[in-house]
């Protein structure tokens, strides 16, 4: 029998949870651990924490977090936000996570993600893919925390992500009223 997964995706500024509404206007919704163990009691199959200012800040998510988040799981868990490099993947995945998302540097470098498949195998690489309609209805993917437009389709981006060698692929809509 079928049964859907249930794998809630949690934004993370300044380290704590925020709510946004169409990817700006941001509330801080609580403490991440504290998410963290309501999940497992209500028995999610799977989280995704992603750090939505890290790529505008020049960084990737908070390693400790993401160590203080496994010690806490009973959950496979994924983690994305300013993943650039092989090395930070290879610290995310040392901190406990079981995989790492890539939005904007999968975008810019898209070699990036066939050398992370390749090093860390395909299950453990997914990419996040942020979606908005233009004006005329068409959606367009976009990256850099949803503000700039990348040209492509989400179909045909996501058939080269995975060619690439994404082993998951995340759609998020920036013109849903709210994401939390």
């Amino acid at each position: 029998m079928f049964r859907p997964r249930v794998i809630p995706t949690l934004l993370l500024k300044n380290n704590g949870l925020v709510k946004s509404v169409k990817f700006s206007h941001y509330t801080y919704i609580g403490d991440p651990l504290n998410a963290v163990k309501i999940f497992n009691e209500k028995k999610a199959d799977e989280l995704i924490f992603l750090d939505i200012t890290a790529t505008k800040e020049n960084r990737v998510i908070n390693t400790h977090l993401v160590r203080n988040i496994g010690e806490e799981c009973n959950m496979p868990f994924s983690v994305g936000g300013g993943i650039c490099k092989i090395e930070q993947i290879r610290d995310l995945l040392k901190a406990g996570a079981e995989k790492v998302c890539i939005n904007s540097h999968a975008y810019l470098d898209k070699d990036f993600i066939k050398k992370a498949s390749t090093e860390f195998g395909s299950s453990s690489i997914v990419v996040c893919i942020d979606v908005k309609k233009k004006l005329f209805g068409k959606k367009q993917v976009y990256f850099y925390s949803g503000t700039q437009a990348s040209g492509y389709n989400p179909e045909k981006y996501a058939q080269i992500m995975a060619e690439q060698g994404a082993g998951e692929i995340i759609i998020q809509s920036i013109d849903r009223k709210s994401v939390v």
